[in-house]
Parts: C-alpha cells; structure tokens; sequence
C-alpha cells in the first residue's frame, strides 16, 4: 500500500520506486520462478544473447506467480494509482540484451501503469530504467515532437544530443524493489549487461469509452504476435509445442475474487 506521498509523487513526474518492497528470500523464490519460464520458453536451448528474449504471458504460465497479483503491495497500490475496477493487460519476462532507446509503451491518453521487478541489481551504468520525469503529462509529449523527438540513434535528437546523454533521473533498482511507472512516460536503458534479468505487470484503468475497449484489444493482438515471433525461433525443436495464447487456461479460471475482477474484461472481450 502507498503513502499519499507517494500516490502524488507518481502523478507528479510519472514514477515510483519503492525499495526492499519484497524480502530476499521471495525474490529469490521468484527469481527461481523467473529463470524456469524462460529456459522452458528456448526449450532447452542455450540463450544466444544475440537478442532480446520476450515471454509475454509470463507470469500467466506459473500458478506460483499468481499471488503477486492478490497481494496487497502490487493490487492495492495499483488501485491506488489507477483506481478501482482496474483491469489485466499481461505480463512478460525478459532477458535484455544491449541498450534500449528512448520511447513510450501507450502513444494513447489511457491510463496505464507497469510495474518491474529488476531480478539483477541494476544502476545508472548498468541498464536500470532512466524516465524524463513529468514526460507522461499531457503538452509534453507535443513539446517532444516539436523537437523532432525520438530521433534514430545514434543519430543526434532534435536536442542534438545522443540518447544516452539526454537528461534523465536513474531508477536504481536492487532485487526486491517495485518500480512503478506509467505508459506515457518516456524511458531507456544503457550499458547493461546481456541477459538481464526483468519482469513487468501491466495494468490499465477500467474501460469507459470506445477507445478504451480498442486499446485493450490492440494490445492483446500486439502481444499475440509477438508469441509468433517467438514461435518461430525454436520451430524444429525437438518436442516443440507453439503457443497459440497469450493467457492460461487456468489464470482466467483462477479462484481469486482479485484476479477474477481483473481479467472480467478480458474474459467479456474473447480474449485468450
């Protein structure tokens, strides 16, 4: 649960990091959790480093990681942020690979909240999220543009600065800390290490208009064809099964009143 302290600094400049949020001994529980899904994801394949790995549906797959949704740290600090009747959009898990350029994951004005588990310390050098505070308010992201921004790196922004020396605040992450941030807001990643170990919950406030319900689905489809590409690389493995959804069976058929509120939506909207 946050402070109120906390619920106005998210709002103010767009993130939260809240420290020693999850004891040791459950990070390195979930951490166990985390590197299973990914090795049974390259299906007993070596991870190459050459490019990023994406599980979306990550936490999905592992009925173990499902009270992280019910718990009151990460369900009822959501609400706080994004009010009730809040809805699921997924999850994934990552092993990072070089930098990660400048950018926003919603284009749109619906709310929208992440929330990361960095799995590996992680500094300002060593690739933990660096956001423009305030970037996810409204008027910001035209300013932005105006300036011919995001530009290719590394080319120069409109600012004529490359990427990594624009003006950012380091979210300094240990394993245990929560890092919340929202959609709109601009953020990315230098000099960390390959295969860095992140996860991350998306949330999305309860739907009231049409672009709401067009949001939700273009996400869902965005996510689904990003399971395709992950298919493709590991076709012809031995034993090999593809993937055909982006949620679990038994996630949407989950007994929890706090999940069950949250996926209602997706449920409604044939999701799978």
């Amino acid at each position: 649960m946050l402070t109120a302290e906390q619920v106005r600094f998210y709002e103010t400049f767009g993130f939260l990091v809240v420290k020693e949020a999850f004891s040791p001994a459950e990070i390195a529980a979930i951490g166990d959790s985390f590197d299973q899904v990914l090795d049974e994801d390259r299906w007993g394949n070596d991870f190459p480093g050459d490019e990023r790995q994406e599980v979306q549906g990550f936490l999905e797959q592992r009925a173990d990681l499902y009270r992280l949704l019910e718990d009151d740290r990460i369900f009822t600090s959501v609400e706080q942020l994004l009010g009730p009747g809040f809805v699921w959009i997924g999850s994934d898990g990552n092993l990072y690979v070089g930098d990660t350029r400048w950018h926003r994951d919603s284009q749109e004005s619906y709310q929208r909240v992440k929330v990361a588990f960095y799995l590996d310390p992680v500094d300002e050098d060593t690739g933990c999220l660096r956001v423009m505070p305030g970037s996810h308010l409204p008027g910001m992201i035209e300013l932005l543009r105006r300036e011919s921004w995001p530009d290719a790196e590394p080319a120069l922004s409109g600012y004529r600065l490359p990427g990594r020396d624009l003006p950012y605040f380091p979210l300094v992450s240990e394993p245990g800390d929560l890092v919340f941030f929202s959609a709109q807001l601009f953020h990315a990643s230098y000099g960390g290490a390959n295969g860095r170990r992140m996860f991350a919950l998306r949330f999305g406030a309860k739907p009231s208009e049409p672009a709401h319900y067009a949001h939700l689905r273009w996400s869902y489809e965005h996510n689904l064809e990003k399971a395709a590409k992950a298919n493709s690389r590991y076709a012809g493995t031995p034993g090999f099964v593809p993937r055909d959804r982006v949620y679990s069976e038994e996630f949407f058929r989950s007994d929890s009143p706090r999940i069950r509120s949250m996926v209602a939506e997706l449920v409604e909207l044939g999701f799978r």
